[in-house]
């Protein structure tokens, strides 16, 4: 019995899962190339989960080899203003988030929560008149607050490049936070985790192929259906093994 809204989410034993990048058969990182940056990372914590669920799509893309030598302190991390440490500390530097645009157009230019929100839509749907409205407005509220308007008008430019394929961090965190409960199970219960992976995939006979082959890699055996011990599903016997479902013969 596993109570799967409470496990640990600094649980070592996941992390070292994704470090690895052996996240075949777990939601969301299973990509040849995520597990590629995986590696690369080694996440040792949700919020680079959340950060990289964010970042692996076309345009912010591009990013992630410096967020990665960030991390490790391979590459400086710079903020075009002190002032925008407090909202990119998280993504060393980087804007990864919707969320960050708006707070930073609070702090910087002293937006309204609403004027920050209509900010949101508008580069998200690349409204260029809107934006060319607003932008005069965010380089007057940063003059005001005594910020370098040419630094300023680099910022504004970044957004812009950056927003139309900006993620809501609140969506990418309930996507990471699924992804960590899959990591756990495979991590903690391997037989148990893969049987219900394979059943779940029964119906498409590659598929159960190549997680077949991902038990092997793993020293998990996936032994052939007998009559005495196979239950219809893919099920795991005492000893920890897979034993293969008669539903799939």
């Amino acid at each position: 019995e596993i109570d799967i809204d409470t496990i640990p989410l600094d649980d070592k034993k996941t992390f070292e899962l994704y470090q690895r990048g052996e996240t075949n058969g777990t939601f969301q990182f299973e990509s040849v190339g995520m597990q590629k940056y995986l590696k690369e990372l080694k996440p040792d914590k949700l919020e680079d989960l959340i950060a990289m669920n964010a970042l692996f799509r076309p345009g912010p893309l591009a990013y992630i080899p410096n967020f990665i030598a960030r991390k490790h302190g391979r590459e400086p991390v710079v903020y075009d203003l002190e002032a925008m440490q407090e909202y990119l500390e998280e993504t060393y530097g980087i804007t990864v988030y919707q969320e960050q645009v708006m707070l930073l157009s609070q702090k910087l230019a002293g937006f309204t929560k609403g004027e920050a929100d209509t900010l949101r839509k508008a580069m998200g749907k690349k409204q260029k008149d809107v934006l060319d409205k607003m932008k005069g407005k965010f380089m007057e509220g940063c003059e005001k607050n005594g910020h370098d308007p040419k630094i300023c008008d680099k910022v504004w430019t970044d957004w812009e490049a950056f927003a139309s394929y900006a993620f809501n961090k609140s969506h990418s965190t309930c996507y990471a936070f699924v992804a960590f409960q899959t990591g756990y199970l495979k991590a903690h219960y391997p037989g148990e985790y893969m049987s219900s992976v394979l059943t779940h995939n029964l119906s498409q006979l590659e598929k159960v192929t190549f997680f077949m082959e991902e038990c092997r890699r793993m020293g998990v055996p996936v032994l052939g259906p007998d009559v005495n011990e196979s239950s219809y599903n893919f099920s795991v016997n005492k000893a920890g093994q897979i034993r293969f479902g008669l539903g799939a013969v």
